[in-house]
């Protein structure tokens, strides 16, 4: 699901967001004066992270019942349920 919406990217500064945390708390146990730095970028990264991941959200388009369209990369391919597969018959 996170290749479809294209949230690699934001999966991915999440991730250097919790390892620059964990590298803050290594160097600040050994009383390293720059880590703080670290935590600084930590907390940046991790912002930032969030917010990208709330992009598929906020810019979703609408179709004619109002309803939210999120696009997908048309590259993947999305399994088709059983349900799908059947036209309905009445």
């Amino acid at each position: 699901m996170i290749k479809l919406l294209k949230l690699q990217k934001a999966v991915l500064v999440l991730i250097a967001g919790v390892l620059s945390y964990i590298l803050y708390l290594v160097l600040d146990a050994s009383e390293v004066k720059g880590a703080r730095y670290l935590q600084m970028l930590a907390g940046v990264l991790v912002m930032i992270g969030a917010l990208w991941m709330l992009y598929p959200i906020l810019f979703a388009k609408k179709d004619e019942n109002g309803n939210a369209e999120i696009i997908t990369d048309p590259a993947v391919e999305v399994p088709v349920d059983a349900a799908q597969e059947k036209p309905a018959v009445e």
